[in-house]
């Protein structure tokens, strides 16, 4: 993967959530002119490269800059994000943050040859329903499968890799839920995989163990597709 070439940088003749599709082979894009990073919001760095985390589709990035908006200016702030696409989300933290590490998981091999001219972005090809990450991150973002049962996989796999008081993100819910997402989605898994019992499973779970005080989990708030989970102990 080391020698492989790095894909030519994109125009913008795809649509622009193509960036953020599995569908898609992986394309660098890179917008033609910058915008002033440092006063822009999250949502305007979403839209300048593509991803559908701002406006083009799910507007998560209000509900991140809720959350994250204090963290801006910190040093060395480490994010992890599972499901690289085109590396258009890697490039938005990238440019958010001041001084943020940002390190992408995919499965495909392509991947690893995107944001290759952002010095503080690094991707890994491994499956992060299985592997863990030997970092410790202030900021995780499940972006992978959204297959319920992988969910749940990736929790237990990344979770002990968040720091105390770090955030845990899981976006796209709605996949646990749409009964068009098996067919809708380029991943293939068993069908049994998709079923929302697994994500309804994990939360009874982490939930009764909240109750009882014996969980990891500071508290769960829950927006439109995306959960998200502040790690006690800071």
């Amino acid at each position: 993967m080391s020698g492989s070439s790095p894909p030519a940088p994109a125009s913008s003749a795809l649509p622009d959530r193509a960036y953020s599709l599995d569908a898609t082979p992986p394309t660098d894009y890179e917008p033609p002119l910058e915008i002033d990073f440092a006063s822009a919001s999250l949502t305007a760095i979403a839209d300048h490269y593509k991803t559908d985390k701002g406006s083009l589709k799910h507007r998560y990035t209000e509900v991140y800059e809720s959350y994250l908006a204090s963290l801006r200016q910190r040093p060395r702030l480490q994010i992890l994000e599972i499901g690289v696409a085109c590396g258009a989300s890697l490039k938005m933290w990238s440019k958010y943050f001041r001084d943020a590490l940002v390190v992408g998981v995919d499965v495909r091999e392509q991947c690893a040859a995107l944001c290759r001219n952002h010095a503080r972005i690094s991707i890994r090809i491994a499956d992060a329903r299985r592997c863990r990450q030997p970092e410790t991150f202030d900021v995780i973002v499940d972006d992978g499968s959204h297959i319920s049962a992988d969910i749940v996989d990736i929790f237990r796999s990344n979770w002990p890799s968040l720091a105390p008081g770090g955030l845990y993100f899981i976006e796209d819910l709605k996949c646990t839920h749409n009964p068009l997402y098996p067919k809708q989605t380029a991943i293939k898994a068993e069908p049994g995989r998709f079923q929302r019992r697994h994500f309804i499973e994990f939360l009874d779970q982490e939930l009764i163990s909240l109750d009882w005080r014996r969980s990891e989990i500071e508290s769960m708030h829950f927006h439109p597709e995306l959960a998200v989970m502040r790690k006690a102990g800071r």
